[in-house]
């Protein structure tokens, strides 16, 4: 019966073009307006998403570090890794050097990894003898192309400072895409062994990275906090001649702001949210007054003031969940022009990264749709308890007028 009243009540404003343009013109509207709330938020997290991947990409989970400089990885070491259930962890030199070619030099970050690295960040570095992997940005810059050969210039050390540096060629076999331009303008991959040659390090390394034993399925809020929540452990477990940085630690300044523009930004653009709503205010007083007559009847009829209020209510609802609907189609075409437009590459050196990528989870989007339906409730609200009280003998006037 309520089904059936609710059609009637909106058959009488589906009978006109004028009113059929004006609603959609409302859902439109309303729909852009969420939809720019949701883009919003989707590349704020989707740059902080992305962000941590790129650095997780270059690091693991977790970088340990000796306050003593280079240390070895002996039994004792690797007994209390296994202790901890720690079973992917990658031993490396990180040094800092020049990559030559073409007669011109770029100064790079150069790490050398063994066999087990390539599983702790996930990236394909399966490294032989004489051969190199360098981040896309040094082969862009450089227009280094794969089976290409490079020139790195590592220093001697304090030791040796007045002897020139070891120069040694590379074969480039792979080009590394990390995500983040900092880490792809900067990383060069060689073998673990090959560095500790050059340096004369013997079996000495000067970071060890490890990834955490937690659920692969656990949301990134959840991993974050698990591998915050185990760092004061290892601090106590490892001693005091090592510390522990987690992998967004370097740009944890950048990730901090990037969370609390989004919160200022979402609040401010309520306001375009607001605006819309006042539109759904226009289009029931237009209703309200276009259709004065035929709202009359159904009182006359015997309707009660509560009935009339109740659909006036689900109308709402329903210019609501179409709104929602539609906003999802604007959030879809969104992400296909961050993505796919040239329009909208950002320039990689100053943005950390070219594109961003929309990363919206369910909570966004229920947030967001929460949050609409209460500020159209609320401002709806007084309009509607006016129409209510709305006697029956103004109706009458009304219809003889």
């Amino acid at each position: 019966m309520k089904g059936t009243r609710f059609r009637l009540f909106l058959s009488l404003f589906l009978d006109n073009p004028t009113t059929i343009k004006f609603a959609i013109g409302v859902l439109a509207g309303m729909a852009f307006s969420i939809a720019v709330i949701l883009s919003t938020m989707g590349i704020m997290d989707g740059f902080e998403h992305a962000l941590k991947m790129g650095l997780k990409k270059s690091v693991g989970d977790v970088s340990m570090h000796s306050r003593n400089g280079f240390f070895i990885i002996d039994e004792k070491l690797k007994n209390k890794f296994s202790k901890q259930l720690i079973q992917n962890y990658s031993g490396l030199v990180q040094t800092e050097s020049f990559l030559i070619f073409n007669e011109e030099s770029h100064g790079v970050l150069v790490k050398g990894i063994d066999d087990h690295y390539a599983e702790v960040v996930s990236l394909p570095l399966k490294l032989q003898s004489g051969e190199a992997a360098i981040g896309s940005e040094i082969a862009k810059i450089n227009q280094i192309k794969v089976s290409d050969e490079i020139v790195l210039a590592f220093g001697r050390g304090n030791a040796e400072v007045k002897s020139m540096p070891a120069l040694l060629r590379f074969k480039v076999s792979s080009i590394i895409n990390h995500g983040i331009y900092q880490k792809d303008s900067r990383m060069v991959y060689i073998r673990l062994d090959e560095i500790q040659k050059i340096l004369e390090l013997k079996n000495k390394v000067n970071m060890i990275s490890f990834n955490v034993p937690i659920n692969p399925k656990s949301a990134q809020g959840e991993e974050i906090k698990m591998i915050e929540s185990s760092l004061p452990l290892f601090r106590r477990y490892f001693g005091e001649d090592f510390y522990f940085k987690p992998y967004w630690r370097e740009f944890s300044s950048l990730i901090d702001a990037v969370k609390i523009e989004k919160v200022m930004i979402s609040l401010i653009l309520q306001m375009v949210v607001v605006i819309s709503i006042f539109n759904i205010l226009a289009f029931i007083i237009f209703i309200n007054e276009k259709k004065s007559k035929e709202l009359f009847l159904f009182k006359a009829l015997g309707m009660s003031k509560k009935a009339m209020s109740d659909l006036w209510i689900q109308l709402v609802f329903l210019i609501w969940f179409l709104s929602c609907l539609l906003s999802l189609v604007f959030v879809q075409i969104f992400k296909f022009a961050l993505l796919k437009l040239s329009l909208f590459e950002l320039p990689s050196e100053i943005y950390t990264m070219p594109r961003i990528e929309l990363y919206l989870t369910a909570k966004d989007y229920l947030f967001v749709f929460a949050l609409a339906l209460l500020w159209i409730l609320i401002i709806t609200y007084y309009l509607l308890r006016k129409i209510k009280q709305k006697s029956l003998l103004e109706g009458l006037r009304q219809e003889f007028a």
